[in-house]
């Protein structure tokens, strides 16, 4: 019986937690200029527009749900989404880097996984 109850209290120690989406730690909507204005009102500007919220990462091509989303010691945020892209009939698995800017705390950084910046991003009003 003890054995059963270890047991079993393991397996449940060790289920997944992945089971849900994990959203990014992030309060509200961020964007670029015409990011917060394609949220605001729906219509583009033009093709630089990024938007970034706590569950996925909007650009005029481009469409991602976070699956997962980490924390490291440095403060920044390690992200995988599921995106989808304008014109094609297939997902991709994109990973994202989200950081503050550490002189502008008003500033977050949306990085790519090679580290080249995709768009500096600030709260929507």
């Amino acid at each position: 019986m003890r054995v059963a109850r270890a047991a079993l209290l393991l397996a449940v120690t060790c289920l997944p937690t992945g089971l849900f989406a994990q959203p990014l730690q992030l309060e509200g909507t961020w964007g670029n200029p015409n990011g917060c204005k394609y949220a605001k009102d729906g219509n583009y500007e033009n093709d630089d527009m990024v938007v970034l919220k706590p569950d996925g990462i909007e650009t005029y091509v481009t469409l991602c749900e976070w699956v997962q989303a980490l924390p490291s010691t440095s403060g920044a945020q390690i992200v995988t989404g599921l995106c989808g892209h304008e014109g094609e009939d297939y997902q991709t698995v994109e990973m994202y880097i989200i950081e503050k800017d550490h002189t502008d705390p008003g500033l977050m950084r949306v990085r790519q996984s090679t580290g080249e910046v995709l768009s500096e991003v600030r709260k929507c009003p």
